[in-house]
């Protein structure tokens, strides 16, 4: 047993595996030399979907461009108005509407 070649393919920890080869192979049961061994061909697992597909990263810089956007627009609205409080509506440029003051909250 100890004469027999060992299997030699790379462990996580960076050596070799030290489990006897199988009989006229170069890898032991667990990496390869064990007939059906390997993954399916066809394997499932690696294909790629959820949070990572093309559509999904594409639909979320879309997203972000958007919203990028509209962070630039309320920007130039905010500093051009002197404030974000300070935004004057023309009740006749508005259709007649008025703008509304949130009414005080009362406390019991």
């Amino acid at each position: 047993m100890l004469a027999s070649p060992r299997c030699g393919a790379q462990t996580r920890n960076g050596g070799t595996c030290r489990a006897p080869a199988l009989r006229g192979k170069a890898r032991c049961r667990m990496h390869g030399g064990a007939a059906g061994s390997g993954a399916p061909w066809g394997n499932q697992n690696a294909r790629t979907h959820g949070r990572f597909t093309r559509d999904a990263i594409a639909e979320r810089r879309q997203i972000q461009t958007l919203l990028d956007e509209a962070r630039k627009t309320l920007s130039e609205l905010t500093h051009s108005a002197g404030g974000i409080g300070q935004i004057a509506v023309d009740p006749a440029a508005a259709g007649g509407l008025a703008p509304v003051r949130p009414k005080a909250i009362r406390r019991n």
